[in-house]
């Protein structure tokens, strides 16, 4: 099988910033059991100190996605997996506390950070300025393209062709707001739910789903007939993920984006790519990233 090379440059992205349920569970590792229960909550420490409150309750609240794998998603058994759960799961031994996973969308995944709900957000969240105004960032630790998914018939080929079609995305992210930019003429339809708007370009009710390239050939891929869909086009914005985190903290985001760079450094990351990413999944991709550590 041809291996297909997935060309990520964040230092390049840089510039392009601009681009792109609520059940808690109870603290699992990935891949074993999660259960039910209440997720504690506590607001986000005035004007900083949310390091120290993490690490005295040894609980890191981790927000994370349950519908877009491979990144976040639940299993049969209703366990989080994906690579922002593993990265997740890293971050919160790094700082010897325990994580508790607490399902969000794309939605409310920033309300819930500004509210105290959750310590930290790793649900392939885009990193915009528009973002940095309300919540902080930490460094970019993957980067993925917005693109299209269409019905293996459809005329569509690329954004261009979008003009008096609609559009299914998610509210709440980037790439709904992308669509209205790239081309001002398509209809853009939001959903809550990725599933929500799967089932919507299935039963034909929007023309195209738009959204994080590998989330939609990971839709591709699952679906009861993955030759009646296809990619249109090649990915037209740079989506860097970041790890959200309460605003004005820069203590504690100086720390996850230390951790980062050690689980970049020590080969971590790199493992975790080829888990979920590489050669031997279906995805089959080769990575070109390079995350800008800190010196």
């Amino acid at each position: 099988m041809k291996r297909r090379e997935f060309v990520v440059s964040a230092m390049a992205g840089m510039a392009l910033l601009t681009g792109c349920g609520n059940t808690p569970a109870t603290p699992a590792a990935p891949g074993t059991k999660a259960g039910g229960g209440e997720t504690p909550t506590a607001a986000p420490a005035a004007g900083g100190g949310n390091l120290a409150r993490v690490q005295a309750a040894k609980v890191l609240r981790i927000g994370v996605r349950a519908d877009s794998p491979p990144f976040g998603f639940t299993d049969k058994g209703n366990n989080p997996q994906g690579f922002d759960v593993d990265l997740g799961f890293r971050i919160a031994r790094a700082l010897e506390c325990q994580p508790v996973f607490v399902t969000v969308t794309s939605g409310d995944r920033l309300e819930k950070i500004k509210k105290g709900e959750i310590d930290v957000v790793i649900a392939t969240l885009t990193s915009t300025r528009k973002r940095a105004k309300e919540i902080d960032l930490s460094l970019p630790y993957f980067q993925d393209q917005q693109m299209l998914l269409v019905k293996a018939e459809s005329a569509v080929l690329s954004y261009r062709d979008l003009g008096g079609k609609k559009v299914a995305s998610l509210n709440g992210s980037t790439s709904i707001e992308n669509i209205k930019k790239v081309n001002p003429d398509a209809a853009a339809v939001g959903f809550a739910t990725m599933k929500e708007a799967f089932e919507a370009l299935q039963k034909g009710e929007v023309d195209a789903l738009t959204g994080d390239g590998l989330s939609l050939r990971s839709l591709k891929l699952a679906a009861e007939k993955p030759d009646s869909l296809r990619i249109a086009g090649e990915g037209f914005t740079v989506e860097l993920f970041a790890v959200g985190l309460p605003f004005n903290d820069s203590e504690f985001r100086g720390k996850i984006d230390e951790v980062l760079t050690e689980l970049w450094n020590n080969g971590t990351w790199t493992r975790l790519f080829n888990k979920w990413l590489g050669a031997e999944t279906a995805y089959n991709l080769q990575s070109t990233f390079v995350m800008p550590v800190l010196p």
